[in-house]
């Protein structure tokens, strides 16, 4: 009997720690919507990116629930990963994919064509992000640019604040 009793006082007392371990080692669900992740609610979703200090706007965002920073480019039409971080969030394009050409700040070069399942940026979440993946020494850091960009609902800069909302 006293074995039952101590079995049931050590179970009330993890009770509590159940909610803890459940966020801790499950990923997070992402609120339910259409396919830029609007909810029917009419709250929007606002993320603020303060300007730095050489005047350009960085993003720190979880791909597929890794966590990096992205340089804001209004001017990129699509998000772009350098390999390395498009395998670290689970990305991987085979080399015969990199056949789409594009051009950056440093040339010409390929590119393939990826999606990210889940892009999440302060209370902003989007599914199914169209991305593209440059090797490592054609892109040193990510880019976040239009396909995330215009799949909100608006981005402007007041006060020197790039304001984001869904």
């Amino acid at each position: 009997m006293w074995r039952f009793i101590v079995i049931f006082l050590f179970c009330a007392a993890l009770a509590p720690l159940v909610p803890y371990l459940a966020d801790r080692y499950v990923a997070p669900e992402a609120p339910q919507g259409d396919q830029n992740g609007r909810t029917s609610t009419s709250v929007d979703r606002t993320h603020r990116i303060p300007v730095s200090r050489n005047g350009q706007y960085f993003a720190t965002a979880l791909l597929n629930g890794r966590r990096y920073e992205l340089l804001v480019d209004t001017g990129a039409s699509s998000t772009a990963l350098p390999r390395s971080v498009a395998e670290d969030v689970g990305v991987y394009p085979d080399d015969e994919e990199f056949k789409y050409r594009v051009n950056t700040a440093n040339g010409t070069t390929s590119a393939a064509r990826v999606v990210i399942r889940s892009f999440e940026m302060g209370d902003i979440f989007l599914r199914d992000v169209e991305a593209l993946v440059l090797q490592d020494e054609s892109l040193s850091k990510p880019l976040l640019g239009m396909s995330v960009l215009s799949r909100l609902e608006r981005f402007d800069i007041s006060n020197s604040t790039l304001v984001l909302v869904q």
